[in-house]
């Protein structure tokens, strides 16, 4: 079996193989593309999700270090020591005994 083809039939016959072959491929890779572009957009939502919870986050960090700031100036005003309670006890006590020391004299 001989298959005898004209010029124009066998540059026919290739440039149909060739678009064939080639617009299969476009399809394809424009498959691939859109597949890579819905994946892309997935990450940069992600991403930008992640970035909006990271800043949620450093913001309530810096408001519990203001908190803790505000509470350790506060702490010395609000409360007492037990050292600063004994010191306060001892003076007051050393007073009284100051006191009964020098009512016993007078008597």
């Amino acid at each position: 079996m001989i298959l005898e083809l004209e010029a124009y039939q066998a540059i026919g016959i290739a440039l149909t193989i060739g678009g064939s072959i080639w617009g299969a491929g476009k399809a394809f890779f424009a498959r691939f593309d859109s597949a890579l572009r819905e994946r892309d957009d997935s990450l940069e939502n992600a991403i930008s999700n992640v970035s909006i919870q990271v800043q949620q986050q450093t913001n309530e960090v810096r408001q519990i270090e203001r908190d803790f700031l505000i509470l350790k100036a506060e702490l010395p005003e609000k409360y007492l020591t037990r050292m600063d309670f004994n010191r306060t006890f001892t003076v007051i006590d050393a007073k009284l005994d100051r006191l009964y020391e020098l009512s016993n004299q007078k008597k």
